[in-house]
This record gives structure tokens, sequence and C-alpha cells, in this order.
């Protein structure tokens, strides 16, 4: 007996001396992160990106760069703000499928919804639908979807374009020049222009050429585009109006 209560007492104590499993390493490596309605438009690889909740996000976010400071002594970092309202929408040109160019000027005596989006971004693959239905539903008073491919590859862009052109037919796509991990990739119309931190991000432009609305993120139900149209006198429904206001006024 005596044995026997040495043996139990000594497993006893090796069990005790066993490290207990924690969470840090298993549970913490699956955790999830805060995610939001907007992917941040990327400097390198799309690993980096983070996705935001599908809640409207108010614009503005400024995106930066690094540039020489005066006299070559280190650095400085340069704001650039997101386009604001009321602001004159610069022309730019990107390309089509067929390598046309394309300017946003072209489109001067339309109404434009300057969609920037990317192959990669999810949330903006998800808002297509929609704009499409708008684009379709608005032609007729001359609204014209023009949907530039931002921070992405030329031939990415090809691929999903042949793919998917077809259940977009009154969408405008193209590319910006400026593509992914090339040297002029700072020079694309989305950041250097427009000040674009996170897509997808669309910007209603009136026939004065000027912005009526800015549009970053997705939602479900999200009707802030036709309420940018109204906004601009297109003939909107005024229940649907006043619903994208709200949610304007919420994501402020």
């Amino acid at each position: 007996m005596k044995t026997r209560n040495v043996l139990y007492l000594s497993l006893l104590l090796y069990l005790v001396s066993i490290p207990a499993c924690t969470p840090d390493k298993a549970e913490t490596s699956v955790a999830k992160a805060p995610v939001s309605n907007a992917i941040t438009e990327p400097n390198k690889s799309p690993s980096t990106e983070k996705m935001s909740p599908a809640m409207p996000m108010s614009p503005g976010v400024p995106m930066t760069k690094t540039v020489p400071m005066k006299g070559g002594q280190g650095a400085q970092t340069e704001k650039i703000p997101t386009l604001e309202e009321s602001a004159l929408a610069p022309d730019f040109v990107s390309m089509d499928l067929a390598g046309k160019s394309v300017h946003l000027a072209d489109f001067k005596d339309s109404v434009v919804v300057l969609d920037f989006w990317a192959t990669w971004c999810g949330p903006c693959l998800a808002s297509l639908p929609h704009t499409q239905e708008v684009a379709n539903l608005y032609k007729d008073q001359g609204v014209v979807i023009l949907a530039v491919c931002t921070g992405d590859t030329r031939a990415k862009f090809e691929t999903w374009v042949n793919a998917n052109q077809a259940k977009y037919p009154d969408v405008v796509f193209t590319c910006d020049p400026n593509e992914r991990d090339s040297a002029t990739f700072d020079e694309r119309a989305s950041r250097k222009f427009f000040g674009v931190s996170g897509i997808p991000t669309q910007f209603v432009i009136g026939r004065d050429s000027k912005v009526a609305a800015v549009l970053v993120g997705t939602s479900k139900d999200d009707v802030r585009l036709e309420a940018g149209l109204a906004r601009v006198g297109i003939e909107v429904d005024a229940t649907v109006a006043n619903l994208g206001e709200e949610q304007f006024k919420k994501g402020d």
C-alpha cells in the first residue's frame, strides 16, 4: 500500500509539471482582425492589404508618401487628402481593354460615376452588381460609370474584364497605366489626383466637372450612389435619395 501511494504521488507531481496549453499561440494566430468596408489601397503586395466592416465610411482618410526634404536632408511625409465635394475633378488618362486611351474629360457632357476598384478587392467586386443596376437605370439621363482599375496589373485587369464584362454591359472598364510594381506606381490617378486611401471609392462628378459626392466602401442596401446622382439633377426616387443622404450622415 505504501509503495502504491508513493507511485500515485510521483505520477501526480509529474502531471502538475506539464505546462498547460496556452491560447496565445494557437488561438491568437487565427484571431480575426477588425474589418472595414474598404480595402486599403496597396503600396506593394496584396498580402498586406486589410479589409474593413461593411458599413459606410466617411471619406477624407489621407494617403501619405515619403518625399525628400529640401536640401536633401532626410525625408518628410506628404499627405494627400481625398478630393472633397465641390472640388473640380482633374482630367487623367486610363486605358480600356483594347488599349485605347480614355480621358475623364471625354465624358464632360455626362454625369460621371468614377469608380476606383481592383481585381483583388472583394468589396469592389461585391459592389459591381449594384453599380451596373445604377448604370442601366440612369444611362438615359446621361449617367456614365467609369470604373478605373487601380493598384493592380494590366494582365490581371485584362483577364478579369474578359471573363466578366458581359455581366456589366453598362460599365466602362479601364485600367490605370501606372500599374502595381512599376516605376510610376505612385503616379496612379487614384492616389495622385484623387487622394484615394481605400477602395472601392466612387466620385459622383456633375456636368460642371465638380465632385458632388464621395463614397468610400460599400454595404448591403447602400444607396448613397443614388443620393449622389440626385444631387446633380438626376431624377431619382425621393425615398431612395433621402435614404442615401441618411447613410451619408451616418458615415460622417
